[in-house]
């Protein structure tokens, strides 16, 4: 016979089981991180967790962030979950368990749907787990649909086989030319968060990204090193910051999460600054235990050169690893006439959009 399922919200003192089960699980990241609910809260979207227990252990986590909409209802939405192993044999029950505990906790706080968006692959045979659970699947996807994900190895030398040519050259070159790494492990160190964020905004200005407040920067940094999950590399020439990240580890996975650098003026000698901090990443990852290093974020593989992220995905693809595409979203309706409302909505917004002048039209 097999276990009773039971699906409950997440308590306080569910805290230290959830984050264990989370690093052991390849379906999670940071965004289901139990101190990345500060993050979801600043954004406006409060978190409302929730376990599925089988025997009174965790067999799936759901983070949902919740956003308020005009009449007390909300959308929900689980970034990069729920989080569980979806090639177990148990896998669909689970999931059915997961998504009908969410349904009911949803019509509750009077939710219109819920959004889902699993860290499963496209194509994966572990998709056959989403199968027949009345999902509706929506084009697009909140998170960045595609990655790179890096294997790492124990020694430099293999590691940097796997890089390709050029990307070798360039954190050697970085060595000779001077450039050198620090660590910061301390939350406390709001300089370097800032020092962080005024980089990425000089680096999102020239790619035409949208940039995200310090505010932001300064909450994800408290959380997650407060937690002692993440670390910022500065990679430096002299006392001159040239380029820096966030790594953030959750278990044997870990994460590339902000980034910025500054580029040479005309005529100055070229530093290779990034190739040096992204090494220094994956190498501080691997003596944390790490084995999976996720680039997060490229564009996708029909992309052209006049994608946004063309240049970053190839200065990722440098790195090596594999090209992953995630599976996609979908919506667990709970309320359908406001749902083809809002969706009908959405799309008289997304025409009105294409027909104002300046806009190219397609």
């Amino acid at each position: 016979m097999k276990a009773p399922l039971a699906f409950r919200p997440a308590t306080d003192a569910d805290r230290d089981e959830w984050q264990a089960f989370l690093e052991r699980h390849a379906s999670g990241d940071f965004l289901h991180d139990w101190a990345w609910a500060s993050v979801a809260e600043l954004d406006g979207q409060p978190q409302r967790r929730f376990v599925l227990t089988e025997d009174s252990r965790p067999v799936a986590i759901a983070a949902a962030q919740a956003r308020q909409l005009a009449g007390g209802r909300s959308f929900w939405y689980v970034p990069h979950g729920p989080v569980l192993e979806y090639a177990a044999d148990e896998a669909s029950r689970r999931v059915a368990a997961t998504l009908d505990g969410l349904r009911d906790a949803g019509r509750r706080e009077r939710a219109i749907a819920v959004k889902i968006e699993p860290r499963v692959e496209a194509g994966a045979p572990e998709l056959f787990a989403l199968s027949g659970h009345r999902l509706r699947p929506t084009p697009g996807t909140l998170q960045v649909a595609q990655t790179r994900i890096v294997e790492l190895n124990a020694d430099d030398e293999k590691m940097l086989a796997g890089f390709d040519k050029d990307t070798r050259y360039s954190v050697r070159r970085a060595e000779r030319e001077g450039v050198t790494v620090r660590v910061i492990r301390e939350a406390e160190d709001l300089r370097a968060i800032d020092a962080l964020h005024q980089l990425v905004e000089a680096t999102q200005q020239r790619a035409g990204f949208p940039m995200p407040p310090l505010a932001r920067y300064r909450a994800a940094w408290s959380a997650l090193a407060g937690a002692g999950r993440a670390r910022i590399l500065e990679a430096r020439v002299g006392d001159e910051l040239m380029a820096s990240g966030m790594l953030v580890v959750e278990g044997g996975r870990s994460f590339y999460l902000f980034s910025g650098s500054r580029r040479e003026a005309v005529g100055e000698q070229k530093r290779y600054a990034s190739y040096a901090l992204q090494w220094a990443m994956m190498r501080d990852a691997r003596d944390s235990g790490v084995r999976y290093h996720d680039l997060w974020g490229i564009a996708p593989h029909d992309a052209g050169p006049d994608h946004p992220w063309h240049g970053v995905g190839l200065f990722k693809k440098g790195f090596g690893g594999r090209e992953v595409t995630w599976a996609g979203s979908w919506d667990l309706v709970i309320d359908p006439n406001l749902y083809r409302l809002r969706e009908a909505t959405s799309i008289m917004r997304r025409a009105v959009a294409r027909l104002r002048p300046g806009r190219a039209h397609g």
